[in-house]
């Protein structure tokens, strides 16, 4: 070490000026010496000890003795499927406040806002386009919302927004377009996903948090059989793996700590199939830390996969809905990821990962739509959903079996365990 080595050569500097078995060595003071002392500054050269650096004693200090090295802690916060339909746009309209925008969506977040704006980074899948002028307002199977969402997100506390999804086409090229456009004009969002060209598609999004350097890719896997006209500059980030670990390997270079947003595989499926897993594998293997999955429009398994340097890749599979007016009570279930990333001198990791489960609720009239923590979901609520309208039910117990029957106990707070 570095600190034992100094110390050591800093002794037998001072003890070669100063001390051997026949003499003492104080500091000259306005006192004379004893009788019985000798002070070696009084001697003269031929008669002070030579002392070399061999005859001193190395000084270890223990390593818990040693000053801890500088800990830096971010708190992030990640949120699956946000899905616009007829009817929260609708109950948006009537929510809205005189002299302001005329969509609010702000009262949808209200029970998990202080959760997401209390983290440094908090990211979200927006599922849906939001085109603007134009474009009509339109809902499955193929989206577009009012940019008013856009806003009430910021406020509530997301700053990272993904739109790599499967329906990033829903509007064609002029409407991938013009919701890349719009979004960069959100102040206090960064933007992943979406790419007017190969050049921004090739660099990854960096923002520094306290020092702390983080990267951002984003891939998703289909696009409902929608493409690009093949003269478009818009780039679709497909996950083929020539370039991924190209991308990879540049946000190696550029921050210290790496998160791929992926937007992957079956609906409804509890597990993650095959694919999922080697993709997963994959990014693991070049070096990846923390993998969200979302698309599945349920909750799917969490876990840390061993990387061959010696570190481990958080993976969490799919997030499930965060906002989606779908008529299941699995569909109904999500939750928003939340960990700490640590760096303590080079090494950068994470810990206190916790998924925090939310259900989504709506009236049999498609008003009062409102993201619950699973915590605050009473018995009431669930015989007031508007899953009664598709002829189905919910239930706190049957929900939280979804949760318990998927994600380790490990990663879920004590209350569920």
């Amino acid at each position: 070490m570095k600190v034992k080595r100094y110390i050591s050569v800093l002794a037998a500097a001072l003890l070669a000026v100063g001390l051997s078995s026949c003499t003492v060595f104080r500091p000259v003071t306005d006192s004379p010496a004893k009788p019985s002392e000798t002070v070696i500054a009084d001697l003269p050269d031929t008669q002070k000890p030579e002392t070399s650096a061999a005859d001193v004693p190395i000084i270890n200090i223990p390593e818990e003795s040693l000053p801890p090295e500088e800990k830096t802690v971010i708190s992030f916060v990640g949120a699956g499927d946000n899905i616009v339909y007829y009817g929260n746009v609708r109950d948006a309209a009537s929510c809205s406040i005189p002299g302001g925008r005329k969509y609010n969506f702000a009262p949808i977040y209200d029970s998990v806002k202080e959760t997401i704006q209390s983290a440094d980074i908090a990211f979200i899948n927006q599922e849906t386009l939001m085109c603007g002028d134009g474009y009509a307002f339109s809902y499955y199977p193929r989206f577009n919302g009012p940019q008013d969402m856009a806003y009430d997100l910021a406020d509530v506390g997301f700053d990272v927004v993904n739109i790599a999804n499967n329906h990033m086409l829903d509007k064609g090229e002029g409407g991938l377009s013009a919701t890349i456009d719009f979004w960069r004009t959100v102040e206090g969002i960064t933007l992943i996903g979406g790419y007017k060209n190969e050049q921004e598609f090739a660099e990854p999004h960096v923002m520094e948090v306290n020092g702390v350097r983080i990267a951002f890719l984003s891939y998703t896997f289909f696009t409902n059989y929608l493409t690009l006209p093949q003269a478009s500059p818009l780039v679709v980030p497909n996950p083929d793996e020539e370039t991924v670990a190209a991308q990879i390997s540049r946000a190696h270079e550029l921050a210290d700590f790496l998160i791929v947003s992926v937007h992957w595989d079956q609906e409804n499926i509890f597990k993650p199939n095959e694919r999922q897993i080697s993709f997963a594998n994959f990014l693991s293997e070049h070096g990846v830390d923390v993998i969200l999955g979302h698309h599945p429009h349920v909750i799917q398994p969490i876990e840390y996969i061993d990387r061959p340097d010696g570190g481990k890749t958080l993976c969490v599979y799919s997030l499930g809905n965060f906002v989606a007016e779908m008529d299941h009570d699995y569909n109904m279930l999500g939750g928003l990821i939340s960990f700490d990333i640590v760096k303590q001198g080079n090494t950068v990791s994470t810990e206190n990962v916790v998924f925090l489960p939310t259900v989504y609720y709506f009236t049999t009239t498609f008003y009062k739509n409102h993201v619950y923590f699973l915590s605050d979901f009473t018995d009431e609520l669930a015989k007031s959903h508007g899953l009664a309208y598709y002829g189905r039910s919910i239930s706190v117990d049957g929900v939280k079996k979804y949760l318990t029957s998927t994600i380790p106990a490990e990663f879920l707070p004590e209350t569920y365990r």
